[in-house]
């Protein structure tokens, strides 16, 4: 697929409107494909309904049309009535950005762009943000002024304290009371079993769940040189520890850590996507969604 600088990361960062941002990713996108994203996010197939003049060619079974000769609409569960939250973690750990855009930034616009996708095929969104505690709950709702406090909360969003996110989404589910689609954004730097409770809860209470982990580029590649000095983002603990030993090391253990996550999740029935904080926007729901 074609990219264009307009999604790149390192650009949006600049402007502080998430609603230009948000509006701009999401139109282009659908653009540059030449068909709307938004299906992507539909709930289960249902069954299928003869078309009625006037309704939206988009959702035309065209095998059906080929076998049967006669037009007839794919029919989804819920399908005007989708309830989305997206879960953000503000932690301090996501405030790490080893070039333009930190995680929590890259999260923050990828939560904007997101919402804009909801609300504009008229489903409702809302917005939790968390650290080792609930900071902001919004409950989902549908229409654009609403759209518009969502954004306003994530362009006043500060970083938080450290990382509690299994006692975090424990919580969250409690206060989810119907059926929703649940989306993470968070580089997972926690206790992978107390992570993977929690994501359980929601599917306990037959949730759809996707988790999107947002990691930096010196995360996933380890470019240092040298001796360094390493600081915890959450606890501010240093470490001075020679790279050249430290590479191999880091970087084996990164990946069990990814394929831990994405192992726990596909064994929960829970969709996973890992994506850099410099994949630009296009590409990343591009793979996303095809991948959906």
């Amino acid at each position: 697929m074609a990219t264009n600088n307009i999604f790149d990361p390192s650009i949006l960062v600049k402007f502080a409107n998430l609603s230009l941002i948000a509006k701009t990713v999401v139109e282009g996108f659908i653009a540059g494909l030449h068909q709307s994203p938004h299906r992507g996010f539909s709930v289960d197939f249902s069954e299928h309904r003869q078309y009625t003049p006037g309704e939206d060619l988009r959702y035309l079974d065209w095998k059906v049309f080929g076998k049967t000769d006669r037009f007839y609409v794919k029919v989804y569960k819920e399908e005007t009535n989708l309830k989305a939250y997206i879960l953000l973690d503000i932690s301090n750990s996501m405030n790490y950005g080893s070039k333009a855009v930190t995680k929590l930034q890259y999260g923050v616009m990828l939560a904007s762009i997101l919402s804009y996708i909801m609300v504009k095929q008229r489903d409702s969104v809302g917005l939790v943000t968390f650290d080792t505690d609930i900071q902001e709950f919004i409950h989902p709702v549908s229409t654009v002024s609403h759209l518009q406090n969502i954004f306003s909360s994530l362009e006043n969003i500060t970083p938080g304290k450290e990382t509690s996110i299994g006692k975090v989404l424990d919580k969250i589910s409690i206060n989810i009371k119907k059926r929703s689609l649940v989306i993470l954004l968070s580089d997972l730097m926690d206790k992978q079993d107390e992570i993977m409770r929690g994501l359980s809860h929601f599917r306990h209470r037959h949730n759809e769940v996707i988790v999107l982990h947002l990691l930096d580029p010196a995360e996933l590649q380890f470019p240092f040189t040298g001796d360094c000095e390493f600081q915890d983002m959450e606890n501010g603990e240093k470490v001075l520890a020679g790279t050249s030993y430290l590479k191999d090391v880091y970087l084996k253990l990164m990946k069990e850590f990814i394929l831990s996550i994405r192992k726990g999740c596909g064994e929960k029935r829970i969709e996973y996507a890992t994506t850099s904080t410099d994949t630009l926007f296009d590409s990343f729901l591009y793979n996303y969604l095809k991948s959906r």
